[in-house]
């Protein structure tokens, strides 16, 4: 991890953010954030790496290791600049790297039906809590 302080602050001042917007993004305190760009100072776990990456829309292994482009070629993504990786495809906690190895094991009906079940309690989790359901009107 050696430098990921400056490619953090890099990253943070190309997409235009203070260190409090990139905190607030990030879901951390502003202190978290002077502290990764601290070259003495602390790192951010693989989880917040990934929110970073997301939210600077540079490429995870820069920012991480500093080995590849800093962000995709626009002639390699059609449209918008994309980040290296999307939240929502990765795992986000030790439960959900348990969980996505075992789901990789599976046959398709048997991870279709885990999914529709997962799917059906995330819904009522949400209407236990007053939200909104992708499936409300």
């Amino acid at each position: 991890m050696k430098d990921s302080n400056n490619r953090i602050r890099q990253a943070r001042r190309q997409a235009k953010l203070s260190q409090r917007d990139l905190a607030t993004r990030v879901g951390v305190h502003r202190s978290a954030v002077a502290q990764w760009e601290q070259p003495e100072g602390s790192h951010p776990t693989v989880e917040n790496m990934a929110r970073l990456a997301i939210t600077t829309a540079v490429n995870f292994e820069w920012l991480a290791t500093g080995r590849g482009r800093m962000k995709y070629s626009s002639d390699l993504i059609q449209g918008e600049e994309t980040p290296a990786v999307l939240l929502e495809f990765s795992a986000q906690s030790e439960t959900e790297v348990r969980a996505l190895a075992a789901m990789r094991k599976l046959d398709f009906r048997t991870l279709s039906a885990i999914v529709d079940m997962i799917d059906a309690l995330a819904v009522g989790h949400q209407l236990k809590l007053g939200r909104k359901t992708p499936y409300s009107r």
